[in-house]
């Protein structure tokens, strides 16, 4: 029997249920299972572990098959930060609910007074406006204590005393500012630009922060390095990313997934968001592809445009393995083990109800009973995703077509500052919810209550999950036309059915309305596309990459 190796570096706090490499990393596991001549030994950080038996757990795969290896205690820097994550947390529930009653009092009388502009602005009657004005001019005081006691309860309800620190971080800005042109004048003369409160507050936390975090990393990396190279018996390691350069260090032949390199596809857009640590990131990246010894994909578009042409890697290097048919059917047959389709769709609208209380906190009695329906989008929040196209291409279907559906998004929007301004300056809150976070059984459900699923990512390493995902559980998909998706999309009927120009919102919000008035004729040609589609299992993903481990262990290291 052969023993093989996987590589994990994920950082803290990273869920590997809702992180798309995460999600590919937990299918191939499922597809090991039943491979009796071979055996995977993981490497992994400590504080991995119980994020690792929690996706095993979920998914189904036994733990017993996989030996884990690398540091078993959390560095004690590790744990006093998620201590104080935890007071975090528990303080601002408190906080909350502490202030639970005076906060429902000011949201009623938030409603009272938007009632009251609304009858003041819309009146003809001069009559009855100078009445309201009066009662206004009246009733002001309540008003003015109602916004004081709302400012109150912002900042006795917040996590941390926000504005304080701001005053601060601003006075220390311009402290700094002060001693920079007074003592380190460019040669023409002219001062240096201008540092915010914020951005100083930006600069003292990636400093420190970064530092002491770099440093914990440095050594449980080390320490795992020592254990694998301690390691004689496995002939070779597989990492499922490149972002971990450290894997270069391991004496045994190295197998490298490169899913795709979109930070040079999209610098611009990364950066702004990402910064100093983005570059980082891509530094870290560029130095595994130009130390590895053996790569795999997977697209051809990556393989030639990422790979050959970008990084100059010479061809016989790379494998294509692309990927299996992601089945989320049996995820909802706890459903499907009733008899009754009324029961079923109760029981598939709990799990719904449950996801949206754990993310957002909201108790949305309409979906319970069916009577909303919403179009599904499931992806982490990054500039590739072309989320905020979507967001305008929804945004004229609900306020100029009059769809009336809901937008189900996945990620985080404090991720992308971007994406939650325009939602609050649309007004989508009430229409737009994001929900993170998501379990197997909450993913499969979404999708499968869901009118329609939507890719609308301008790049992708191989054929994005959602288009699985959907028709495995009876929902049509519409996507973005590039490279990795006509690969599997040949039929040119298909391809002007389900596919949109991801560059032009408005030939999104156009393929979306035909979907939803052509949904039956859509999911029965796709559906086509699927049988085809699902014959290639993980299993086969896993065959394929264990046949390249067997090539590169018997070649000289």
């Amino acid at each position: 029997m052969k023993t093989y190796g996987i590589y994990l570096a994920y950082s803290p706090r990273i869920d590997l249920r809702a992180d798309g490499l995460g999600r590919h990393l937990i299918q191939f596991l499922k597809g090991i299972e039943g491979r009796d001549d071979v055996r995977f030994v993981i490497a992994c950080p400590s504080w991995m572990r119980t994020g690792l038996s929690d996706a095993f757990k979920e998914a189904g795969i036994s733990a017993e098959e996989f030996e884990i290896i690398g540091p078993v205690r959390n560095p004690p820097l590790y744990n006093v930060y998620e201590a104080y994550l935890a007071y975090r947390k528990r303080a601002r529930t408190v906080g909350r609910s502490r202030f639970a009653p005076l906060c429902r009092l000011s949201n009623l009388m938030d409603s009272s007074i938007e009632r009251y502009e609304r009858s003041l602005a819309k009146t003809r009657s001069p009559i009855v406006f100078w009445a309201l004005a009066v009662v206004g001019l009246l009733v002001l005081p309540v008003a003015l204590t109602h916004f004081a006691i709302k400012w109150a309860l912002s900042l006795l309800t917040s996590s941390t005393d926000t504005s304080l620190r701001k005053r601060l971080y601003s006075y220390l800005g311009r402290l700094f500012r002060k001693i920079r042109r007074r003592t380190n004048l460019r040669p023409d003369d002219q001062p240096l630009p201008e540092i915010s409160g914020s951005e100083s507050q930006q600069i003292a936390r990636e400093k420190i922060s970064r530092r002491l975090y770099s440093y914990m990393e440095e050594a449980e990396f080390n320490a795992m390095i020592r254990q694998i190279n301690a390691r004689g018996d496995v002939q070779a390691w597989y990492s499922p990313t490149a972002f971990w350069h450290q894997i270069n260090s391991i004496r045994a032949p190295r197998l490298i997934c490169v899913p795709d390199v979109v930070l040079t596809e999209f610098p611009a857009a990364f950066a702004a968001i990402g910064g100093e640590a983005l570059l980082r990131t891509f530094r870290s990246v560029e130095e595994t592809i130009r130390n590895g010894q053996h790569f795999v994909t997977y697209s051809e578009h990556v393989k030639q445009e990422t790979l050959v042409s970008r990084f100059q890697l010479p061809p016989d290097v790379v494998t294509v393995v692309p990927h299996g048919v992601t089945d989320l059917s049996a995820t909802i047959s706890v459903a499907n083990r009733e008899k009754d389709p009324s029961t079923q769709a109760e029981i598939r609208n709990k799990i719904l109800l449950k996801s949206f209380k754990k993310a957002m906190g909201l108790n949305l009695e309409g979906f319970a009973n069916g009577e909303v329906h919403f179009l599904f989008y499931a992806s982490q929040f990054r500039p590739n995703k072309n989320v905020i196209s979507l967001l305008r291409a929804y945004d004229h279907l609900l306020k100029r077509r009059f769809i009336g559906h809901k937008l189900i998004l996945t990620g985080d929007p404090n991720a992308i500052p971007e994406i939650r301004e325009f939602i609050k300056e649309r007004r989508l809150s009430r229409d737009v919810l994001c929900l993170y976070g998501l379990t197997e059984e909450e993913l499969s459900t979404c999708y499968h209550l869901a009118d329609l699923a939507i890719n609308p990512s301008l790049s992708e390493g191989g054929c994005p999950f959602t288009l699985t995902e959907a028709l495995s559980v009876g929902t049509p998909v519409v996507m973005s036309r590039i490279p990795v998706t006509e690969a599997i999309v040949t039929d040119p009927a298909l391809r002007d059915m389900m596919l949109f120009d991801g560059y032009d919102w408005k030939d999104m919000a156009a393929r979306i309305e035909w979907a939803l008035n052509n949904r039956d004729t859509l999911l029965t040609r796709e559906l086509e596309l699927y049988e085809i589609l699902k014959k290639r299992t993980w299993r086969h993903v896993v065959d394929e990459h264990i046949a390249i481990l067997d090539r590169i262990s018997e070649q000289p290291n």
